[in-house]
């Protein structure tokens, strides 16, 4: 059979029709009466495919329909299948599960600064079914012509975020018909409260079509996301022409109105005068109907069209595991993709975005640190996320951030205040006191410019030389010898973020413990400084803000930075390892490599015209 053949008759088999055997080269088909009347087509055919078929039917003296390229029931039917798109499942059997040591890979892939990861007891690794869907979309990117194009978005249901590396997965590995892993359960949804997951076995039930519609919004978002950079040379595309249409409309419709005005000016006749002066107001509302259209002409729209998906399921390992501090405690399962060979990251609980740097609050979520309240607890320096925002509040007095726990109610008044403020809460007529700001410390005074005090003038007594002291018996003890510092026995892990311009520097005990965190991020106005460290506030390096080099010596000032960390605790050049995150597991490289943003000329102009910018503002 060609490929005609099999399209026309399984377009048929699809929508419920009977298709008999060919008999001498020709196929009888009965559709349904509703299908028949929908499509416009006879509900009884006798079909041939070839004009050897054809004649044979003739001989029989048996009409048939030859069915060729161009014919009109080739086109009924191909609007028919383009209105049920072709949605397919297909299953990935070819992976290996066996996978150990998860929990010591977790711990030197993610960075939890103020936490740690402890197995959950009676609880070990297991194998989950977890799926992804494919969404092929056709995208149209209209302003004055029309541009449209496939774009393809691999979504992963478990996790809620696109995974690029899956567009092609057909090169990675061999997709099966039949699953080969019944007996698996679906792994939970890691992004939804429900938790329910998607099951291969179960119908298509209402849950289920929530879940694939949350899926198709963040899909949607990541298709976006995917056309940024033709999107962004189309609109600068019609932005010129724009202003190119703005720039002959305001001269045409300005040598008119000029020359209106220059006739009204001359004209004797006052109707003459009335007339053109209407046609001047005419003039210059068609001028504005002329803009209003050149901008709608020219505005940018996307519009995004699902054509089909795919949903393809594979076997994954999963092992629960709880993330805590001595103040809270959060349970998380860690996923290993034996596709892709690398720990899932874990998900924000405010954002929902991927890192492999997230920090436990106290109120029992795991955040990044941009998610986190901006001010602690003055009382018992609690820290809490966006969505404990309702576990801090204000001392009346001082208008400082305190946490409930630690604030203290009056009992006479009810108001709240800290600890140091404590019964001023009330002390000013029945109302809050309020605290008057010192006064600046008076400048120092340098010793040249001091006056000396006035000294009473000794009597006269006759010189004396100073003796030296006369040896006793016993020796005189030694004044004690400063000895230089002694280098300690710590040592600095930096790792380079792979998806954010972020390198951060960690400085470590002999048993592992956290004693320093310093960052360096790219951002807008410069490199932002950020370090967490025993001074606490007082700390002169956090909240600094560096202008950063060109991308050829922007890793030497990094360096640099790191240069100076270990000075400050006395580390040794040997004691300092390098990591970056390579397909989804951290290595040790030699030195300092940066990529990305790190690396854009552009960005980093960018970064340094902001500096600029606000150094000018101070």
């Amino acid at each position: 059979m060609s490929d005609l053949s099999d399209f026309v008759l399984n377009c048929y088999r699809q929508v419920g029709g009977i298709v008999e055997p060919p008999r001498y080269g020709v196929h009888e088909v009965l559709l349904p009466d509703a299908v028949a009347q929908q499509l416009g087509l006879p509900a009884y055919q006798r079909l041939a495919f070839d004009d050897s078929a054809l004649a044979q039917s003739a001989a029989t003296e048996e009409e048939a329909t030859r069915i060729g390229y161009g014919h009109p029931f080739l086109d009924v039917l191909t609007e028919a299948a383009r209105a049920r798109p072709a949605c397919a499942r297909a299953y990935i059997n070819t992976v290996r599960l066996e996978k150990r040591g998860l929990l010591d890979l977790a711990r030197n892939t993610f960075v939890l600064p103020n936490a740690r990861m402890v197995m959950e007891p009676q609880q070990s690794e297991r194998t989950g079914l977890a799926h992804y869907v494919r969404f092929n979309f056709k995208a149209a990117l209209i302003t004055d012509e029309k541009r449209e194009q496939l774009v393809s978005v691999v979504m992963d249901v478990q996790a809620g975020w696109a995974v690029p590396e899956l567009i092609h997965v057909e090169r990675l590995a061999t997709l099966a018909d039949e699953p080969a892993f019944d007996h698996l359960s679906p792994a939970p949804l890691r992004w939804r409260p429900e938790g329910q997951p998607l099951a291969s076995s179960e119908p298509p039930g209402e849950l289920t079509m929530a879940l694939l519609v949350g899926l198709l919004e963040r899909a949607t978002r990541a298709a976006l996301e995917e056309l940024a950079v033709p999107l962004e040379a189309l609109r600068r595309r019609s932005t010129r022409y724009l202003e190119l249409d703005r720039a002959r409309l305001t001269q045409y419709y300005g040598d008119i109105t000029h020359d209106l005005e220059r006739r009204i000016a001359r004209a004797s006749d006052q109707y003459r005068r009335d007339a053109l002066e209407e046609k001047l107001i005419a003039a210059q509302a068609e001028r504005e109907v002329k803009l209003a259209d050149a901008e709608a002409k020219h505005r940018l729209r996307v519009e995004l069209q699902l054509i089909n998906l795919l949903v393809i399921a594979q076997p994954k390992l999963l092992l629960p595991l709880r993330v805590e501090n001595r103040t809270a405690r959060v349970t998380r399962t860690l996923v290993w993709d034996p596709l892709l060979r690398r720990l899932e990251p874990l998900l924000c609980d405010v954002c929902g975005r991927a890192a492999t740097r997230l920090v436990l609050c106290n109120g029992g979520h795991l955040v990044h640190e941009d998610c986190l309240l901006p001010q602690q607890c003055v009382d018992c320096k609690r820290v809490y996320c966006q969505s404990c925002a309702d576990q801090m509040t204000t001392c009346v007095v001082c208008e400082r951030a305190v946490c409930i726990l630690s604030l203290n109610h009056c009992s006479t008044c009810g108001r709240g205040t800290c600890r140091e403020h404590t019964g001023l809460c009330h002390a000013a007529n029945g109302q809050p006191a309020r605290l008057t700001p010192p006064e600046p410390p008076p400048p120092p005074v340098e010793e040249k410019d001091a006056p000396l005090p006035p000294q009473a003038e000794p009597p006269d007594r006759p010189a004396v030389r100073p003796q030296p002291p006369k040896p006793t018996g016993r020796r005189a003890a030694r004044p004690p010898i400063e000895r230089p510092h002694t280098v300690t026995s710590h040592r600095i892990e930096v790792q380079v973020e792979p998806d954010e311009p972020v390198v951060t520097a960690f400085v470590l005990t002999k048993g592992w413990k956290n004693v320093a965190a310093r960052s360096w991020a790219l951002v807008e106005n410069g490199i932002a400084v950020t370090c967490e460290c025993e001074k606490g506030w007082g700390c002169p390096s956090d909240g600094l803000l560096l202008m950063p080099e060109d991308a050829a010596h922007i890793e030497a000032q990094i360096e640099a930075e790191v240069s100076a960390l270990r000075q400050e605790y006395h580390v040794t050049s040997r004691r300092v390892r390098i990591k970056v995150v390579m397909r989804g597991a951290p290595r040790t490289v030699p030195r300092l490599v940066l990529r990305g943003q790190w690396k854009d000329e552009q960005v980093l102009a960018a970064a340094r015209a902001g500096f600029a910018k606000a150094r000018s503002r101070r």
